[in-house]
């Protein structure tokens, strides 16, 4: 399935989870700026709604999992923000889903608390700046500089602890922003 179908396919499915309580859906990430590749970039989807219940959130895992819905890039990285939380986003971000699927991973938190915020801050930011609207509209607040560099400074340190081998790229883009306020793409992903 090629991408253009695979969110077409996507975005319906979330039309029916949520109904009357769906706002926008968004492309973000490295498919908002020209910048996917095949095969090596993520499809980052961002959902607005002005309520999320449970029943709704769990029809989402169900209907748009790897298993339900094959994603044809690495993985399907989609979070899920209310309306009023996604205009004025505070530190942490309170998302109501995050949910990452693919063939190789299958995660999914209803609870903010549970992971790190400088990942959602980062991805608001970027989205204030470049989403693009698969369906609807909303208001994606900006968090602001401060949040942003507090943001890269807790992710150089989780990188420091997690995953050292890719510090040296975090650390390059986080410099980037910090020189230019614009994000630079992955290594080996074209320039937007």
């Amino acid at each position: 399935m090629h991408l253009e179908q695979y969110l077409n396919a996507l975005t319906t499915r979330l039309e029916s989870a949520f109904g009357d309580h769906l706002s926008g859906v968004f492309l973000v990430g490295s498919a908002s700026v020209g910048a996917y590749v095949q095969g090596r970039s993520d499809v980052d989807i961002l959902v607005a709604v002005d309520h999320a219940d449970r029943a709704s959130l769990q029809r989402v895992v169900t209907t748009c999992s790897h298993e339900a819905l094959p994603c044809p890039a690495t993985k399907l990285e989609l979070v899920v923000y209310e309306l009023d939380v996604l205009a004025s986003p505070a530190w942490p971000p309170r998302w109501s889903l995050n949910f990452d699927t693919g063939k190789s991973t299958h995660q999914i938190d209803f609870d903010p608390d549970t992971q790190p915020a400088h990942w959602f801050v980062l991805d608001l930011a970027f989205a204030h700046r470049h989403a693009l609207a698969l369906y609807g509209e909303a208001e994606i607040g900006d968090p602001g500089d401060e949040a942003v560099e507090r943001a890269f400074d807790e992710m150089l340190e989780w990188f420091e602890a997690n995953e050292p081998g890719a510090l040296p790229v975090a650390r390059d883009r986080a410099e980037h922003w910090r020189r230019k306020r614009t994000f630079k793409p992955k290594p080996g992903l074209p320039s937007p």
